[in-house]
């Protein structure tokens, strides 16, 4: 059992890996990530070959909040603002256009971003702690179901990645809800379904 303090500590661990370079993978609200800062490029690129992903897929980012992505990403938009302050911290992906530059090799260049504020204190902490996004892509060989068995985790990821927080997921069985607000076109798209329905979505942004 871990304590607050060795959480803390395990906390500091993963933020110093980060900052250099690393990929860990951690806990989220559905299921373990595969994460690195998502400002590092080279990074970003060793994720991909890790978890053998095709290089045109984009990942989406953790944020802490949307203030995160504000430089990023035109974070004044209606729906944008009901749709955060209704699911977030929540299991709902929301892919926006980017109004500057980010990492290409995050999103292939599509001009897009995927993010989500994951509702697990844990990881929250740590992006809090960076002070950056990081890469919440599913912590699993790309065509491979994603688990939640930290056993499984470690068996796949042992010697390929800096740290694994051996802390357990928050209660979701499903990868997120994945939906793209585009500000050239009238409501949304629905990329995933997932744990937060359309009809939810629908009836916040009044669709």
């Amino acid at each position: 059992m871990k304590t607050e303090k060795n959480k803390n500590i395990l906390i500091d661990e993963i933020v110093a890996e980060l900052s250099n370079g690393g990929v860990c993978i951690l806990p989220t609200d559905t299921y373990y990530s595969l994460s690195v800062v998502a400002d590092k490029p080279s990074a970003i690129n060793n994720l991909f070959e890790i978890k053998e992903r095709d290089l045109s897929k984009p990942v989406p980012i953790l944020i802490s909040s949307l203030l995160d992505i504000k430089k990023y990403c035109d974070i004044s938009s209606e729906p944008l603002q009901k749709l955060a302050n209704s699911f977030w911290p929540g299991p709902l992906t929301i892919v926006l256009p980017l109004i500057n530059d980010f990492p290409k090799e995050i999103n292939n260049g599509s001009g897009f971003l995927g993010v989500r504020v994951p509702d697990h204190s844990f990881t929250q902490k740590i992006i809090e702690s960076l002070g950056k996004p990081i890469t919440g892509t599913s912590a699993n060989i790309s065509n491979v179901a994603p688990t939640k068995d930290i056993n499984e985790i470690k068996q796949t990821f042992n010697k390929k990645v800096s740290i694994i927080a051996d802390i357990d997921c928050g209660p979701e069985n499903l990868s997120s809800t994945v939906i793209k607000i585009d500000n050239n076109k009238s409501g949304i798209d629905i990329l995933r379904e997932g744990p937060v329905s359309l009809e939810k979505i629908k009836k916040v942004i009044n669709l």
